[in-house]
């Protein structure tokens, strides 16, 4: 019922999965009480047959109260890891199958800078080699760290406009950000230099 109610403070539930979990609580408690109330009648002298009846009542109770938590709780939807909200695919009002997906999560950590070096600066780059980024909107302080330099060229991809280049073999680096990634979006371009060299 707290989840319930959280969720629909925060507008992220609706009004009748908070009306159903708010029902569902207060039924299952009026239960519990009455039981309880049942055994402690039973509980006079003389009536041994009432004391049980109440404490299985008193059981079944429970057992219901049991069953409206675990429901209650298969209401709230959690991240598989701690992240940021990518993108939004499902609005209020729309309807999602039980597999649809709702909302796209970018994972902490899973920010990665992917650039192409030249076959002419590959020998200076390796694991562990401090990268600066530059990117619109991004801070003088950015870096990442080389994590992954491909062994194998390949001419450079389409996606580089660049007339001089495109004939040009390159290798494919990936780069994790240090610190705060927040200014980086999926997709941005960069530009990087080697920390150290400055080129």
């Amino acid at each position: 019922y707290d989840r319930a109610s959280d969720l629909y403070k925060r507008g992220t539930g609706t009004q009748a999965d908070y009306d159903t979990a708010s029902a569902a609580l207060e039924t299952a408690n009026a239960q519990v009480g009455q039981a309880e109330a049942n055994l402690a009648v039973g509980g006079l002298p003389a009536r041994p047959e009432t004391i049980k009846a109440a404490d299985n009542q008193v059981k079944q109770a429970q057992s219901a109260l049991g069953q409206a938590q675990w429901r209650l709780s298969k209401r709230v939807l959690t991240a598989p890891s701690p992240g940021r909200v990518n993108d939004v695919i499902r609005n209020p009002g729309d309807t999602a199958g039980p597999t649809a997906p709702v909302i796209s999560i970018l994972p902490d950590g899973a920010v990665k800078v992917s650039v192409y070096v030249p076959e002419s600066a590959f020998s200076s780059v390796k694991v562990g080699a401090l990268l600066s980024v530059h990117c619109d909107g991004c801070g003088p302080d950015l870096r990442a760290r080389v994590s992954y330099v491909s062994p194998d060229p390949e001419f450079t991809p389409p996606v580089i406009y660049s007339l001089e280049n495109r004939q040009k073999l390159v290798f494919l680096v990936e780069a994790r950000p240090e610190g705060d990634a927040g200014p980086l979006q999926p997709g941005q371009i960069v530009d990087v230099d080697l920390a150290d060299a400055g080129k």
